[in-house]
């Protein structure tokens, strides 16, 4: 199924323009930067350790760096788009109740995990976005749940040994 959207007018705002793209990827190069800088001033520990607590954060900012810097770059060298090969479709009230729902679930997971454990936690929370994504049935809300939970328990807390 295909639709046609109009093509944007000349003084439409909705429009993407390069200088807007390249705009936003300033920003994040400035965040990047900025969280660069902050990582930077993290003060290291006197015993030697197998990994500095700085790694996280400026693995963190060069990827913020990095992405931003393809951001600008892409909108500068990106050719013009074609409009009529525009598959994207404007937003439906389902779909942005559904981004709501598993936001509100991914907070509603912070807040349980801290006061059960990790494979009751993790168990609810991957059946409530498959419910939220439309699973429905014992296969959907039961077992993939509880095999998703279970390879991320094995994986983490019992072969890397990361306390959950």
């Amino acid at each position: 199924m295909t639709t046609t959207h109009p093509a944007p007018d000349a003084g439409d705002r909705s429009a993407a323009s390069p200088l807007r793209e390249a705009a936003l990827g300033g920003v994040f190069l400035l965040v990047g930067v900025v969280l660069l800088v902050l990582a930077r001033s993290i003060e290291l520990p006197q015993r030697v350790m197998a990994v500095s607590p700085r790694i996280w954060p400026e693995m963190l900012a060069y990827g913020i760096i990095g992405l931003s810097v393809l951001q600008i770059v892409g909108s500068v060298v990106r050719p013009a788009r074609d409009d009529t090969d525009d598959e994207t479709e404007p937003a439906t009230r389902i779909g942005i109740l559904r981004v709501a729902g598993f936001v509100l679930a991914t907070a509603a997971f912070g807040v349980l995990w801290y006061y059960v454990h990790f494979l009751v936690s993790a168990t609810v929370f991957i059946a409530a976005l498959t419910w939220i994504a439309g699973g429905r049935g014992v296969k959907d809300l039961v077992l993939f749940p509880a095999g998703v939970t279970a390879v991320l328990y094995v994986l983490f807390a019992l072969l890397l040994k990361v306390p959950v």
